[in-house]
């Protein structure tokens, strides 16, 4: 297995052609990647045979314990490491996988656990044929390097709440920030899960809430990066509430500033691996009549120590 990395002509990104999912990543070409990954901070693999989902894990992880994501969402898998992102509804019309044909907010993977997570990993297994969604990727490292001295001065001994609590579980943002449409596709498929699994007797874990520093370092880079965002942050502590609203949205715009995104256009096939701690995403809405079929895994790391 020999790995080519090229930059992409964008703010983030690199494509990495070569990889062979059947092959265990050797120590040379995890070192290879987690350079990439620490200069880049996201990379595409494409032009590889589709991963099982075996192999999948096994690639993903090399780079650390996995959270088992699938059992806080309401899905039931034999594989909980992965992730069903999808709009598909089984013969019952209950959905199969997390995440509905919806919009999905500016986040960070998991960061209302204690564990959050570290790097993610998204592959395309289906995609629509017509106008399917992009997914955006900003990088939070640019976002506090470009504060002024002293904000980041201000922001470095602040902590933050995060939560989606309270907020339909098949999706990973805040319904409030979607249309009335959108939040009610996402509640009936909700309602739908929670009803199947009572009448199989399955419990879903609770999704937990936590705080986290608004500044942490890297654990691989030691750089500072800006750990908020605007779909799952919901209050720096110590602020008063609107004085806390206010920061959050000047924050957001920074981070997400058009001229510092880059908008990734899906290929089938494709998987995007890219550091969660130091990158915000969001996705489009789509046509609910089109499928779109994801997998998506997440490494999970405790942020405290790295506090700065």
């Amino acid at each position: 297995m020999t790995l080519k990395i090229t930059p992409l002509d964008a703010p983030l990104g690199a494509i990495v052609s070569g990889w062979q999912p059947s092959q265990a990543l050797s120590t040379k070409h995890y070192a290879s990647v987690k350079q990439a990954l620490a200069q880049y901070h996201l990379l595409v693999f494409r032009g590889h045979q589709q991963p099982t989902d075996q192999q999948l894990v096994q690639f993903a992880s090399k780079f650390g314990n996995l959270i088992k994501g699938s059992k806080w969402f309401g899905d039931v898998d034999q594989i909980p490491e992965i992730l069903r992102v999808n709009n598909l509804l089984d013969d019952a019309g209950v959905p199969e996988g997390t995440g509905a044909s919806t919009s999905l907010e500016w986040h960070a993977d998991y960061s209302y656990v204690p564990t959050v997570g570290k790097e993610s990993f998204l592959e395309a297994v289906k995609i629509p044929a017509v106008n399917p969604p992009q997914t955006c990727f900003c990088s939070q490292y640019s976002a506090f390097e470009r504060l002024p001295e002293a904000t980041k001065k201000l922001l470095r001994p602040l902590r933050a709440y995060h939560s989606i609590t309270n907020y339909p579980a098949a999706s990973a943002m805040n319904a409030m920030n979607q249309s009335a449409a959108e939040a009610d596709e996402i509640r009936a498929g909700f309602k739908a899960k929670q009803k199947r699994n009572q009448q199989q007797g399955i419990k879903r874990t609770d999704i937990p809430v936590a705080e986290h520093p608004v500044v942490i370092r890297h654990p691989d880079t030691g750089r500072e990066i800006l750990y908020v965002s605007k779909g799952i942050t919901r209050q720096i502590l110590g602020l008063p509430e609107e004085e806390s609203s206010d920061l959050l949205k000047e924050l957001a715009a920074i981070s997400t500033a058009p001229d510092y995104v880059y908008a990734h256009d899906w290929q089938q096939g494709d998987m995007v691996v890219f550091d969660t701690l130091g990158t915000l995403h969001r996705r489009d809405a789509w046509d609910p009549s089109a499928a779109r079929v994801m997998r998506q895994l997440s490494s999970l790391w405790t942020p405290e120590a790295a506090a700065s």
